[in-house]
């Protein structure tokens, strides 16, 4: 339980007490070895400066890399690609700098995957407002299996540990053309073809201000959202599980054998 964890937060540095926030929730982890590798997007050399200046004072004596990918476009699969290649991490996870975990988080997942000798190990996030409270309904109901995977994702980018072994195995990166649903596309192939733990106790906070994230609300108008669905079917159809595998997916519902997400 002492392997480097490499922790790639994604920022636009709009809030930058949303951003501390999340910071401050990564290293009040009881998980002993974490590395932050901040990822900044934007062209503002001024406000990335203030950031790693602010970043540095509070938490001058941990693991810091500081990286700025200077664009105005979405570019947030590179963000994290950039996040990737600097890590340094047996053990890699995400976080966006509007979200946070819990203290146990990363012990938690980490454990899971020690103990079970697993690729992955993910848990269910909770989802809140804007000012913390519960936002029911997202996740309810939801069955925690391959066959539930393939149609939806319901694994948030920050509710998972990976490890770096399968990454390489895989040569797994980020696709580029996605500005939606591109942490889903990164884990297909893990969750449907190697071996994954899921952990039931919730240890972190996805946090939307309405139904939907924000990026798939701010999508929608422009008709980019449509788009990015298409592509995102055609990419995923390699993982489509096959015939038998669904019967026997469905009948390990029937016989109560499948974990099923309660209310959250």
């Amino acid at each position: 339980m002492n392997k480097l964890l490499s922790v790639i937060v994604r920022t636009m540095g709009k809030d930058m007490e949303l951003l501390k926030k999340a910071i401050d929730s990564i290293f009040r982890n009881t998980y002993p070895n974490i590395e932050l590798i901040v990822v900044f997007q934007g062209t503002d050399d001024a406000l990335f400066q203030k950031i790693e200046s602010e970043v540095s004072a509070v938490w001058e004596y941990r693991k810091i890399q500081f990286i700025q990918n200077k664009t105005d476009e979405d570019e947030r699969s590179k963000n994290l690609n950039l996040g990737l290649e600097a890590a340094k991490g047996l053990y890699i996870a995400f976080l966006d700098d509007d979200d946070y975990v819990a203290e146990n988080h990363y012990k938690n997942l980490i454990l899971a995957i020690e103990k079970e000798k697993t690729d992955l190990a993910f848990c269910i996030a909770n989802v809140v407002d804007e000012k913390g409270q519960p936002k029911p309904g997202l996740f309810e109901e939801r069955y925690i299996d391959k066959l539930s995977f393939y149609k939806d994702n319901f694994i948030t980018i920050h509710s998972f540990v990976v490890t770096r072994e399968v990454i390489e195995r895989l040569d797994l990166k980020f696709e580029e053309r996605l500005q939606l649903a591109e942490d889903y596309l990164f884990l297909l192939p893990i969750y449907m073809k190697e071996t994954v733990s899921f952990v039931e106790e919730r240890s972190c906070y996805y946090r939307i201000v309405s139904k939907e994230s924000q990026s798939f609300t701010a999508y929608e108008e422009s008709g980019k959202r449509d788009q990015q669905y298409k592509l995102l079917k055609t990419l995923r159809r390699q993982y489509k599980p096959y015939f038998f595998q669904k019967w026997f997916m469905k009948t390990k519902r029937l016989l109560g054998l499948v974990y099923q997400v309660a209310e959250d």
